[in-house]
């Protein structure tokens, strides 16, 4: 008899070790300890793993040399963090949909992520966000979150968190069921089978906080979780990017004159943000995320770091988003400084297509810089932003991440534009699409469901594989849009990604 327990081995305390020792002598079972890489021989015993110790692809390719697999009862309190047991439930019922049996030790111990699960399903509207989240916006107003630029109130009018008015109404309306205005994104998304960010992040809060019921949002008091944007300021000219978010973008828009470009263009300008991190009340900050533009190159950034130091404040979770392409030594030692800090870096492909999508990347030395962040302690995040640039080659990327950044998980989002006109849901060469998402599917990246890969890959197989109609007047306007750049940029879109010039011919 083979027997493998699903258990979190990462706390100080090792739970996982000691619950799987004690199920093997409960039920007469020689005890192996944990699985290795790339191990194939197994014995008869019991043997232990987890979504940390092994990615999920591996460990559901694992389970073949098994007789039994089982999930063990270990307490959310005796993972080392909530996101591990968040992945733990997500890949027993990865295994489910894929007819793995898995015997749950104690179905109850995650019964109320399974709860939160049928009313997300029932409830299209719900979201985390105005219960944690003050989200500084533009103009000294606040927004829902980073992809809802809808204002609410003025930062300076919100007296109390709990009962503002404002809040409360948008409350009300997703509690019952009532679509928001501004999160037309995630509303689209989730239409074409896709989990995103409503599910991910308030997942996410929902495990952290342990939180069983809408109650328990009711009761809190005031934001947890701070989002700020400083300013525009950024190295890159992402091309999937607006003026609201690099200045560079916003200088070179100025000198483009065509009228056709400039309806087609994103039209997210750029408006005063201010120095929001006085904004953070750090009595009941939980996690602080700094977005821009580009945070590595912004002053405010520096003072607000050393600020948290000066001030003792460095224990607190921090996230930053970043391009990682510009961090000088001074930041790396900033960095140092806080024990629990996390980096999303934005890589869009493999060397020449990152390249061109996030134009000004210097890919060698985003990938160098990566690999420092990490070695000094950070956790590390690869967000990929899929797209008509590089939805043909999402397969090669995804591998890609796996050797390269195997001790990252990874992140992927849907390219969002004016109209849509960047659409990975637009690739007219259908056949080197699908050839390129079956490779995906078989990626470890693949499963990394902490920030949910899976479920939009999926959502792109799905839709490649039914045939679909290509948007021809979309197409059109993608080319122009692209082609305007180039001119203005000395580029060639042939020079970096042949694979889509060359399919000009289907317009």
């Amino acid at each position: 008899m083979k027997v493998l327990c699903l258990a979190d081995n990462t706390s100080a305390e090792a739970w996982g070790e000691k619950i799987a020792n004690i199920y093997s002598k409960k039920n007469n079972l020689t005890y192996r300890g944990q699985v290795r890489q790339n191990q194939k021989k197994f014995d008869d015993g019991c043997y232990q793993i987890g979504p940390i110790t092994m990615p999920q692809k591996k460990i559901i390719d694992i389970t073949k040399y098994f007789d039994k697999i089982v999930l063990v009862d270990q307490k959310q309190s005796q993972f080392s963090h909530s996101r591990i047991f968040l992945a733990m439930w997500k890949l027993v019922k990865d295994m489910d949909e894929l007819g793995i049996n898995v015997d749950i030790q104690n179905p109850e111990n995650m019964e109320y992520l399974a709860r939160w699960e049928d009313y997300f399903e029932k409830n299209k509207s719900f979201c985390a966000n105005p219960w944690i989240l003050m989200h500084d916006g533009m103009d000294g107003h606040t927004n829902l979150c980073g992809r809802n630029w809808n204002k609410i109130k003025l930062r300076k009018n919100i007296k109390d968190w709990q009962t503002d008015h404002d809040y409360n109404s948008i409350r009300g309306k997703m509690l019952a069921g009532e679509k928001v205005n501004g999160c037309e994104k995630c509303y689209m998304l989730e239409e074409r089978g896709a989990r995103d960010m409503r599910w991910t992040d308030s997942f996410d809060w929902i495990t952290r906080m342990q939180l069983k019921s809408i109650k328990d949002f009711e009761q809190i008091k005031n934001p947890i979780y701070y989002e700020i944007r400083p300013s525009n300021k950024c190295n890159l000219k992402c091309r999937m990017c607006s003026e609201g978010f690099s200045h560079l973008i916003q200088e070179e828009n100025n000198t483009i004159a065509d009228n056709k470009f400039h309806t087609l263009k994103s039209n997210d300008a750029y408006l005063s943000h201010g120095d929001s991190f006085e904004n953070i009340d750090f009595t009941n900050a939980v996690r602080v995320y700094v977005a821009g533009g580009e945070p590595t190159i912004m002053p405010e950034f520096y003072r607000f770091l050393r600020a948290c130091v000066r001030e003792g404040k460095t224990d607190l979770e921090l996230a930053v988003n970043t391009n990682a392409v510009k961090i000088s030594d001074t930041l790396f030692d900033l960095f140092e400084r806080f024990p629990k800090i996390w980096f999303t870096c934005s890589i869009d492909g493999i060397g020449q297509v990152n390249e061109y999508q996030r134009w000004g990347t210097d890919a060698e030395k985003q990938i160098e810089n990566i690999h420092r962040l990490h070695r000094n302690g950070a956790g590390i995040h690869i967000i990929f932003v899929v797209s008509i640039y590089n939805i043909h080659n999402i397969g090669d990327s995804m591998h890609f991440f796996d050797k390269e950044f195997s001790y990252a998980s990874v992140q992927i989002n849907y390219a969002g534009y004016k109209n849509d006109i960047l659409s990975p849901f637009n690739h007219p060469d259908t056949e080197a699409v699908l050839s390129s998402l079956k490779k995906a599917k078989s990626s470890k990246s693949y499963y990394h469901q902490e920030r949910g890969s899976k479920p939009l890959v999926d959502a792109l197989y799905d839709h490649y594989s039914s045939n679909p109609k290509i948007d021809v007047e979309k197409l059109k306007n993608f080319f122009y849009y692209n082609d305007m750049l180039d001119k203005h940029r000395g580029s060639k879109l042939n020079d970096y990604i042949p694979e889509l010039d060359q399919c000009r011919k289907y317009l």
